[in-house]
């Protein structure tokens, strides 16, 4: 398994936990509303990436839009860790 493929399977880890906590009653919209919008922001980034890599028979720029997903990833598991962390400390 990949760097990248290993990454992905933590992100989803930590967002199906996230997801949990959203689709509670209780959590206030507000933290729902940012929960919404950065999902949707880091899905579009990580896809718009995919497409790319699909687009370029370049290994060296294969290689730096892998390294673009990882990062993307990797800031989007903190986020998702934070904002799981934010809601809890309001439950």
């Amino acid at each position: 398994m990949t760097k990248l493929e290993e990454l992905h399977s933590k992100m989803v880890q930590v967002h199906d936990k996230a997801q949990s906590l959203f689709e509670m009653d209780n959590v206030p919209s507000m933290l729902k509303n940012e929960y919404r919008n950065k999902v949707s922001q880091y899905d579009n980034m990580y896809d718009s990436i995919e497409t790319m890599k699909g687009l370029t028979s370049k290994e060296d720029t294969l290689e730096n839009l892998i390294n673009q997903q990882i990062e993307i990833l990797n800031v989007r598991i903190k986020w998702e860790l934070d904002w799981t962390k934010r809601v809890i400390e309001r439950l």
